[in-house]
């Protein structure tokens, strides 16, 4: 992993677009080392047609339950900063889904990520991005199914 951005897009040809500063911010998280607990946050951007990008996110704080395979975003922070940057940008960057931790290099969704993320109800497609030792993982959530999105090799 660098400090570029990565794209991904879904079968549409729909892009997820994950800025440089952010992809960097994401990467101090990975769970390197056998102590490291999981991390999570909140991914902020904009909605351009059928594409996204994130531009902003939050991270791990206080109130944060963070274990080693298991992360609780309680912190009130991270709602803080989505409506932080929800007016500073006049509405155009807003909540696009969520961001954790995986201690392994390819990440995959577990069962617990899964069934959290079917409660998840919203008009708009919203995001979940799991960061792993070595890769990402992105999924969409359209509705009630999640959409596994594929990286686009620059």
């Amino acid at each position: 992993m660098n400090d570029r951005e990565l794209i991904f897009n879904d079968s549409k040809g729909h892009l997820v677009v994950i800025m440089g500063h952010v992809v960097e911010r994401l990467i101090v998280y990975r769970q390197l080392h056998r102590q490291t607990p999981e991390s999570a946050g909140v991914l902020i951007g904009e909605r351009r047609g059928p594409h996204l990008v994130i531009c902003d996110l939050s991270e791990p704080g206080l109130g944060d339950i963070r274990q080693r395979y298991r992360v609780n975003r309680k912190g009130s922070h991270h709602q803080s900063k989505v409506e932080n940057v929800f007016i500073e940008s006049e509405g155009t960057q807003q909540y696009l889904g969520e961001w954790h931790t995986h201690p392994e290099d390819i990440p995959s969704p577990s069962p617990t990520d899964s069934n959290s993320w079917v409660d998840i109800i919203a008009d708009e497609p919203m995001l979940m991005l799991i960061v792993g030792r070595e890769d990402f993982w992105l999924g969409k959530k359209e509705r009630t199914k999640i959409n596994i999105l594929e990286k686009v090799e620059a």
